[in-house]
């Protein structure tokens, strides 16, 4: 997925400050037309984004990440604690794992491909649009690029990086 034009990534913190919870085994994704209250969670970081062509705002939270394209309806919570949202879908934290998520609207259809990749598969944060720290291998990234964003987040107690990518068509596109 090509990049957009040079974004600003969080610099790296020499560790996050937060008590050690216990070790995650799966990974949530809740998708909603509605915006999440964000106030439950324990925000790292936030930068504002296009995507689809929109105004978007991407947040890396101590539990992982919110992708929220309010103009569009689209709202993708990612926690590694369980969601309460109706779509939520879930991955093992595992190399080889593989999981494909979608979500429809009358103004969008995403499609999100889920791939669990050796850490050493995770390109580092410089090319990411936000990038929050929590260990020295322990990372959360989101990359926007043309049609949609990816992310990666990484767990070296599984020696894991987590891949997913998801693209975006606006159903004025669709319609087409």
């Amino acid at each position: 997925m090509p990049s957009q034009p040079p974004s600003t990534t969080e610099p790296p913190a020499a560790s996050d400050p937060s008590p050690p919870a216990e070790t995650p085994t799966e990974l949530y994704f809740g998708y909603s037309a509605d915006a999440p209250d964000l106030t439950t969670v324990d925000v790292k970081t936030v930068s504002p984004a296009t995507l689809a062509g929109e105004p978007a705002v991407l947040t890396v939270i101590g539990e992982s990440h919110y992708v929220g394209l309010p103009a569009l309806d689209f709202h993708e919570l990612c926690s590694c604690k369980p969601l309460p949202h109706e779509r939520t879908h879930e991955t093992p934290l595992s190399v080889g794992s593989e999981r494909e998520f979608s979500f429809e609207s009358d103004r969008l259809d995403a499609q999100t491909v889920v791939e669990g990749r050796p850490l050493d598969a995770f390109p580092g944060p410089d090319d990411a649009t936000v990038a929050y720290r929590f260990g020295p291998e322990a990372w959360t990234t989101i990359r926007v690029g043309d049609g949609g964003y990816e992310t990666y987040h990484t767990y070296p107690e599984h020696d894991l990086a987590l891949y997913t990518e998801t693209t975006m068509t606006p159903e004025r596109e669709a319609q087409r």
